[in-house]
């Protein structure tokens, strides 16, 4: 992937995102909205039931933030922290 450029890289990142997203939430619909070069919003609806994930432009863009290691929204439970925080959204910053 080093020779990706940047849209080809945060893309990849968001498929992951994504489909961490339908694996969590499932009968969920996703929807995904990039604000420029701030933040991108994921949000997930089912119709009775809504939850939003920001994460911070630099962080999808960082090259050593790679497909791979997107697994720590398992690890750090992104998809609970979504629950608690329901409609007014959950802004994940991946611990170091």
């Amino acid at each position: 992937m080093a020779d990706m450029n940047e849209a080809a890289w945060i893309e990849a990142n968001v498929e992951v995102v994504e489909n961490y997203l339908k694996k969590e939430f499932e009968n969920f619909a996703i929807v995904h909205r990039a604000n420029g070069s701030v933040k991108h919003t994921f949000t997930v609806n089912n119709g009775k039931k809504l939850f939003k994930l920001s994460i911070g432009w630099p962080i999808l863009a960082d090259r050593s933030f790679t497909p791979a290691r997107i697994d720590r929204l398992l690890k750090e439970n992104v998809a609970e922290e979504m629950r608690l925080h329901g409609e007014a959204g959950y802004h994940w910053t991946p611990s170091k």
